[in-house]
């Protein structure tokens, strides 16, 4: 029996929704498609250029003579209520170094079996050891829509895991998936700081994702904390709105540990807390957020309860007035100013 025989066996045995063989030099295209995307926003190659390495698997991994892919389905775990439009989805779900959960097992398992196979192999939990979409789209396992995510027939709820290995190795599929209709721009409209701005096109220093997640001392412009919305951490708008996204999520399992922290992943419960509160309770599982960053998450808080302006939002943005970072407090003193107050 093959090595590619064996490993689609382990993956299925797993359950592993998809996995995937490609030669490393089969992603040595990626270059010339990273250009391209560079090239289409302004300061394209300082914002995008450092994943030029991921071209070339052999730079990293001089052994590497094949990369495996594997995808698996997040999308069919209950969510919490008060988490839908503030936070991404992937987040939530993000079993990367949540050792509890269904699918690092999976992954951890799978990593095994090929070990034991006699293989060499790299991988990395973050941010992977080459492009993930890049590759599995190579794989043939799935296609990448109009919003730069990858999609499978369970749509764009996905996570992506990858391997080099040292051995001569080919294993991939065809899809068979719709293509995006020739008139849909859904995603396009949807993107709330147009950071989408045209298909297969996406400025990574605009992103709500990137900004809502960023590490950068800074406070964002009144233009920009208005269209951040009600975010608090990630976005899934050009995702929610894709049509091939109707009906993929099916709300069905618990991850491990969620339920126990959605009470304060409010915007109320982020201001009350404190930075050792959030560092022991929300850093861990959204690591985004650097320890020396914490107070993002009260300026993401800030922003979010003065762009809906419910009822009581007022006394709770007057808490951060007191904060022990300056850039905390003078978000929340423009607020309350810009309300009148």
């Amino acid at each position: 029996m093959s090595l590619e025989t064996q490993i689609k066996l382990k993956a299925d045995e797993l359950g592993i929704d998809k996995c995937g063989i490609v030669r490393a030099e089969a992603l040595l295209d990626y270059a010339g498609r990273l250009r391209e995307r560079m090239g289409r926003i302004p300061n394209g190659e300082a914002i995008y250029g450092h994943f030029m390495r991921f071209a070339d698997i052999k730079g990293q991994f001089p052994w590497a003579k094949s990369v495996i892919v594997a995808v698996l389905s997040y999308g069919h775990y209950a969510l919490p209520k008060n988490t839908d439009g503030h936070y991404g989805k992937s987040y939530l779900t993000d079993s990367r170094f949540n050792p509890d959960s269904p699918e690092r097992k999976k992954i951890t398992a799978f990593e095994s079996f090929l070990k034991g196979l006699g293989l060499k192999t790299e991988s990395s939990v973050h941010p992977g050891i080459t492009a993930m979409r890049w590759a599995a789209h190579k794989a043939g396992i799935g296609i990448i829509r109009r919003n730069n995510f990858f999609y499978t027939e369970k749509g764009s709820w996905v996570n992506i895991v990858a391997w080099a290995a040292d051995a001569e190795m080919e294993m991939t599929g065809d899809a068979h998936l719709p293509p995006c209709p020739d008139n849909c721009d859904r995603c396009v409209g949807a993107c709330p700081t147009k950071s989408l701005s045209a298909p297969y096109t996406m400025n990574m220093a605009t992103c709500v994702s990137r900004l809502s997640t960023s590490n950068d001392p800074i406070d964002y412009d009144e233009e920009t904390s208005r269209r951040t919305g009600q975010w608090i951490y990630g976005c899934d708008a050009c995702q929610d709105v894709c049509p091939m996204n109707k009906g993929k999520w099916t709300f069905g399992d618990d991850f491990p540990g969620l339920a126990d922290m959605s009470e304060r992943l409010s915007p109320e419960k982020i201001i009350s807390m404190s930075y050792d509160e959030i560092g022991s309770i929300l850093m861990p599982k959204f690591f985004y957020i650097k320890k020396e960053s914490l107070w993002r998450w009260k300026l993401n808080a800030i922003n979010v309860l003065a762009n809906a302006r419910a009822e009581g939002w007022v006394a709770h943005v007057e808490r951060a007035l007191d904060d022990g970072h300056e850039i905390v407090r003078k978000k929340a003193a423009r607020a309350l100013t810009k309300a009148g107050l």
